[in-house]
């Protein structure tokens, strides 16, 4: 068998058609960094610093979840984190109770997120909330959720439920190194950042991204603008459910104050879309790999300090990235992009 060698003038090629696609190049971006975090265990020994880039990686999954719903079809879904919330208790039940793998658990875990998503879908637009209605219908349900959890025995009330770490092993998700896990939460943030890309060139995704603009005018020109809401939802739900699960058997242990919390819900899912660009390809990894790093810089330096001071930074640095990049970071690459394109692409000076 022969095999036929790729030229440089083809690779030059293929660089160029890329580069020539403003969505292709986000993928590659996106692409570029993920493969970067793949390198990290030969550069990273400290448990510490690669727990950090764990939870990175698993924040941009989670970030590109929400980017689906809030991002792409505009829904002002603000308690996102219920389906987090459910993912994780799903999974943890799942194990401890039942003895089901976390490997099948984190999967039935989006099952289960999804399905609220649907309730939540089918509730908000039975009675027509849009919103800041939506919004607030979200953090009621949030409140609501925690409430029961806190007082359903069966899913550890209170003290919440935790694993046991006695018998690591592949077939409980338990390890003893941490490199594993930043294998999983790459493949899952892999997953999902092709996913996104997927939906965002289809015609789903084309539908999302009018109701987002102008749902009235959608809807006149024949989208079925319930039926995209609910899948934008649905979608956005499952995938935070999966990360949910993921996200227990990392942390090892859940409690509901711990995760139908706002503060949880702006750092976990909110901040990498909102940072890197919202409703962009590349805008959750992009935040991704400021947020989390940036909000542990900022924990670690401030913490012996006043109570509350790194909330009140972490807050700033939030504020200061929402006035003075509206777009985020993809925003300012799109503008270095234009630039580029034009003197080496098109062959004109800027």
């Amino acid at each position: 068998m022969t095999t036929t060698p790729i030229s440089p003038h083809g690779s030059r090629l293929g660089l160029r058609r890329i580069l020539l696609d403003w969505d292709k190049t986000q993928l590659l971006i996106s692409f570029v960094i993920l493969g970067l975090i793949a390198l990290a265990p030969l550069f990273i020994k400290s448990p510490y610093y690669m727990g950090i880039v764990i939870l990175t990686t698993l924040y941009i999954f989670t970030g590109i979840s929400w980017n689906i719903v809030a991002g792409f079809a505009g829904q002002l879904l603000i308690a996102h984190i219920i389906f987090l919330a459910v993912g994780a208790y799903t999974t943890i039940v799942l194990y401890d109770t039942y003895g089901v793998s976390p490997w099948i658990g984190i999967w039935l875990s989006g099952v289960t997120a999804a399905l609220l998503g649907l309730a939540v879908a089918f509730i908000t637009m039975r009675y027509g909330l849009k919103m800041d209605y939506f919004a607030l219908f979200t953090i009621a349900l949030m409140v609501a959720m925690k409430t029961l959890f806190l007082k359903w025995d069966f899913v550890g009330g209170a003290v919440g439920m935790g694993l046991s770490l006695s018998d690591p092993g592949f077939s409980k998700m338990i390890f003893d190194s941490k490199t594993p896990y930043l294998y999983i939460a790459l493949s899952l943030t892999l997953l999902g950042v092709i996913v996104q890309y997927l939906i965002y060139q289809s015609k789903m995704g084309k539908y999302f991204m009018a109701i987002r603009e102008d749902e009235a005018a959608a809807a006149a020109l024949g989208v079925n603008t319930s039926l995209y809401k609910t899948l934008a939802l649905v979608i956005g739900a499952a995938m935070a459910g999966i990360g949910g699960g993921f996200y227990v058997m990392y942390v090892t242990f859940v409690e509901p104050p711990q995760v139908f919390d706002l503060g949880l819900n702006v750092e976990i899912i909110m901040a990498a879309p909102i940072i890197g660009g919202l409703g962009s390809l590349a805008g959750p990894v992009l935040g991704g790999i400021l947020n989390k790093p940036l909000a542990e810089f900022i924990r670690g330096t401030l913490s012996a300090g006043r109570s509350g001071t790194t909330l009140i930074v972490y807050g700033a640095f939030l504020i200061v990235a929402i006035l003075f990049m509206p777009r985020g970071v993809t925003g300012v690459f799109h503008s270095l992009y234009l630039r580029l394109r034009q003197r080496f692409v098109d062959g004109r000076n800027p």
